[in-house]
């Protein structure tokens, strides 16, 4: 099943068709989780990432495990000089991940809307793949928080998680 978003953006007309399919509806189970997680900056020679930031989580909640956060990108808009937020994509691997009986890895696509001034931080997360008990995974994962690079973080997690 799909659905389709109309956006009036900028004066143009922009129609989305959003693939509304979930692994719920090809036989697997979707689940709610809700917990947080405490993140610090990486830095130095453990951090490949081409635009110099990484991190790592310790979750907590429904879902537990290590995340691995790595940004592929910072994309800055015509708003980012009154406003501070840039946009950052990246990867996460959940390492030791653990969701009722299942253990393993999950591999996560990352979108995030992150204020550089005041740490504040929305990262719409999309789990792409998973190993082990998570074979097959899909799903999203909704973060909120703050990070700041000296400090580091605390975000809440709300998602779901899709299992065959």
């Amino acid at each position: 099943m799909s659905h389709s978003l109309l956006c009036l953006c900028g004066g143009s007309v922009l129609l989305v068709l959003v693939n509304a399919a979930t692994a719920g509806a090809q036989g697997g189970t979707c689940k709610r989780l809700e917990g947080f997680l405490e993140e610090t900056l990486v830095s130095g020679p453990a951090c490949t990432s081409a635009v110099g930031l990484c991190t790592v989580a310790k979750m907590f909640g429904h879902l537990k495990g290590e995340a691995k956060f790595t940004a592929t990108a910072f994309i800055p808009t015509s708003d980012t000089p009154a406003t501070g937020v840039v946009f950052v994509t990246g990867d996460t691997t959940i390492v030791d991940a653990k969701f009722e009986d299942r253990r393993g890895t999950l591999t996560v696509k990352n979108a995030a809307a992150f204020n550089t001034i005041s740490g504040d931080l929305v990262d719409n997360q999309t789990i792409i793949a998973g190993t082990d008990g998570f074979a097959g995974a899909t799903g999203s994962l909704r973060i909120s928080g703050t990070f700041l690079a000296d400090e580091g973080g605390t975000s809440k997690i709300d998602g779901t998680l899709c299992l065959p």
